[in-house]
């Protein structure tokens, strides 16, 4: 059995597997699209932190695998639940300078890893045999990657799970130091001890409230008229109207396609031979020419792949076509980038800029920054001097001495972008740069660089097959014909005609004037539809046409219109649940204003039989087979041989006497493994606690709606 098998065979594996990937996603062409619309490749961010789109389907497609008839919806919402709170804890780590040593990822390997549950790793004892496991790294390094597609998958895994498992430790060292602290009393285990071994005997009467319900669910008609007429202006009825749809959506026919195969079949052929790759883009494609270069990582796989087998400049990608949409791609740059860079900046100000502090002009603030970039470039010393003396960014200054810490290639900010190009490769330790952002003028200084990185930068057309005026004609013709042919229908005849011919319906939406969609219709004319069926001069059975924006045509039938009044009938299944509590409360209040001697009275009273010498636990109060604490905390505060009064419980009415209490302790050794169980609980609701409050404190954005 391959090691694979092993994994699935050991299902519950998955709880050390949450975030680990075993299989290839097939690609969606949909995300080259994602490609070229703002945080493409992030499907999120966690207090600044992004979760990356790839991260994300791993986690999916990992859970997709293992929960195979469960909706991907759902699996989707818990890979993202998973990757926010892996990110939360791993920023309250960092914050405290919690870090991962190589020690402690080898120990982790042998006690929290996949690994570890796999019996073939394991030692005579069940422990994890770490020579076994170095000599199988060794031998899955030295196979290809395209060995065959288990050791593939078997790569993969140790890969991810080599790059996971250090956050999966920084987390759990964080866990394990908040709950450091967190112990449970001797007094505390002394008294939860104390309360699983104190009982009680007792006789009780019990009434369900069932019964009670029972009783009295026969409401009489005229109790609902009268109270109907006592609060009219809470049961007036809605002015409504009921509207049905008849949808022609507006397609391409085989027609058009051949056509814009034919079309882009040309675009190809002049965008590969022509050097005026923006003028193209701008005049060809739907999505404006993106003039930015990109890490290999942060593009869509299929572009990663394609750049795996060519990566010279006026490479050609596609053309490839997905739901109507048509994709061609040209590689137009290459350059060399520092992927990290740590640098400082001097800021200087004015009105115009934004956070500005002084009223300084712009033209007087490019006066300042030039003189001051000339003194650094003779003088890169005074640099350190100048920040604490000139910076606008007073705060920075101080505290960070003008520093901007380190940036990502990836992560840079928009806002922060000049003519100075932080990540050139032509930029060496030490480099003085002027530029001006939306925040004012910054005289910069690259301090470090590292992991010098290739970037890319593609020329994108993106055209959408759309109906021809030929085709829009023909379906107009067929919507003519159908209003023909049904003008004077019913509803069900109107209906069914059209499903007949396979036309899109949908039927009897109740709306609201108020309303301003339509749900499961969702169009731009949703309000104008709703306007439209409450003029005055509207009547059931009026037909109207709507053209949509699509250049789809909707088909609006009004069925029914509803005025304002009192619909009896229909409010009767609420009003008969409020006034049959009504009722019971009445009874419940009765019980409680009568006196009654004794236990054997009451039984009488009630038709009940008496429940007699039933042993009750005060940790469990369980009585009846549920839990009744309010019960339970009057036998064990009342006095013995005494009939309590009515006590209104979770699930009935009990009458309680008491009579008998006792005890089982034993010695107080006994209460080590009490105060570990309740240790167990507590740092489990209090790990919950946090968990749920680090998420709300957090500033988390889910950009998947957007993609």
């Amino acid at each position: 059995m391959s090691f694979l098998e092993k994994i699935r065979k050991n299902t519950w594996i998955i709880f050390f597997l949450i975030s680990i990937f075993l299989i290839f996603f097939i690609l969606d062409p949909n995300i080259i699209l994602k490609f070229f619309t703002e945080n493409s490749t992030i499907v999120g961010k966690v207090n600044g932190d992004p979760i990356f789109l790839k991260e994300y389907l791993d986690c999916f497609q990992f859970l997709k695998r293992f929960r195979e008839n469960e909706p991907d919806y759902f699996l989707k919402n818990d890979a993202w639940k998973l990757l926010v709170h892996e990110k939360v804890l791993n920023q309250q780590a960092r914050k405290l300078g919690i870090q991962s040593t190589e020690k402690d990822f080898w120990k982790a390997i042998e006690k929290q890893s996949i690994y570890s549950k796999i019996i073939d790793f394991q030692d005579e004892k069940g422990k994890m045999d770490m020579k076994k496991f170095r000599l199988y790294l060794r031998n899955l390094e030295k196979l290809p990657l395209n060995f065959n597609p288990k050791i593939e998958v078997e790569k993969n895994i140790w890969s991810y799970e080599k790059n996971s498992l250090p956050k999966r430790i920084i987390a759990k060292k964080y866990v394990e130091m908040l709950m450091y602290g967190l112990n449970t009393s001797f007094l505390e285990a002394k008294l939860n001890y104390r309360d699983k071994n104190s009982f009680s005997v007792i006789d009780y009467v019990f009434i369900p409230y069932s019964e009670i319900e029972e009783k009295y669910k026969k409401i009489k008609s005229h109790d609902i008229y009268d109270y109907i007429k006592k609060n009219k202006f809470l049961y007036k009825k809605e002015n409504l109207r009921n509207l049905s749809f008849v949808i022609f959506r507006s397609h391409p026919s085989l027609y058009d396609e051949k056509n814009m195969d034919s079309e882009i079949e040309k675009l190809f052929k002049k965008f590969k031979l022509s050097n005026h790759n923006f003028a193209i883009v701008s005049n060809q494609s739907e999505k404006p020419f993106d003039s930015n270069f990109y890490l290999k990582k942060n593009l869509p796989v299929v572009l990663q792949h394609f750049l795996n087998k060519k990566n010279k400049v006026g490479s050609m990608f596609g053309p490839i076509k997905d739901n109507n949409i048509y994709i061609m791609a040209k590689l137009t740059g290459k350059k060399m980038v520092y992927n990290t860079v740590l640098s400082s900046n001097i800021l200087i100000s004015h009105k115009d800029s934004i956070r500005f502090s002084n009223n300084r002009t712009k033209k007087k603030a490019k006066k300042i920054a030039k003189t001051i970039y000339d003194i650094v470039i003779k003088n890169p010393n005074k640099f350190n001097l100048l920040v604490s003396k000139k910076s606008d960014d007073v705060t920075n200054a101080k505290k960070n001495k003008g520093s901007l810490g380190w940036i990502k290639y990836e992560e840079q900010n928009e806002a922060f972008k000049g003519s100075f190009d932080f990540f050139s490769s032509k930029n060496k330790k030490g480099t003085i740069g002027l530029t001006e952002t939306k925040f004012g003028y910054h005289i910069i200084r690259i301090d470090e660089v590292k992991d010098l990185k290739p970037t890319y930068q593609f020329a994108i057309i993106i055209k959408t097959l759309i109906p021809s005026k030929k085709t829009e004609d023909i379906l107009y013709q067929k919507v003519v014909q159908f209003l023909k042919e049904n003008k004077n229908s019913s509803l069900n005849t109107f209906i069914n005609n059209a499903r007949k011919k396979r036309y899109e319906t949908i039927f009897l939406k109740e709306i609201k004037n108020y309303q301003w969609n339509i749900d499961d219709l969702n169009t731009e004319l949703d309000k104008e539809i709703i306007n439209w069926s409450y003029e005055k001069n509207r009547k059931e059975g009026d037909i109207n046409i709507f053209y949509t924006s699509n250049k789809d045509y909707i088909i609006v039938f009004l069925s029914k219109i509803q005025k304002k009044g009192f619909p009896i009938e229909k409010i009767k299944n609420h009003i008969i649940p409020f006034l049959m509590n009504k009722k019971i409360d009445h009874y419940l209040y009765n019980i409680t204003k009568n006196k009654y001697k004794n236990l054997e009275e009451i039984a009488f009273h009630f038709s009940k039989k008496i429940n007699k010498s039933c042993k009750i636990n005060f940790y469990q109060s369980i009585i009846e087979n549920h839990k009744e604490p309010k019960v339970v905390g009057y036998v064990f505060s009342s006095k013995l041989y005494e009939t309590s009064k009515p006590i209104l419980g979770d699930k009935g009415i009990f009458f309680v006497r008491p009579l008998k209490r006792f005890n089982t302790y034993k010695k107080l050794s006994y209460f080590s493994s009490e105060t570990e169980s309740l240790n167990t609980d507590l740092r489990k609701n209090i790990l919950e606690k946090i968990g749920n409050m680090l998420i709300e404190k957090s500033d988390i954005k889910d950009y998947r709606k957007n993609m």
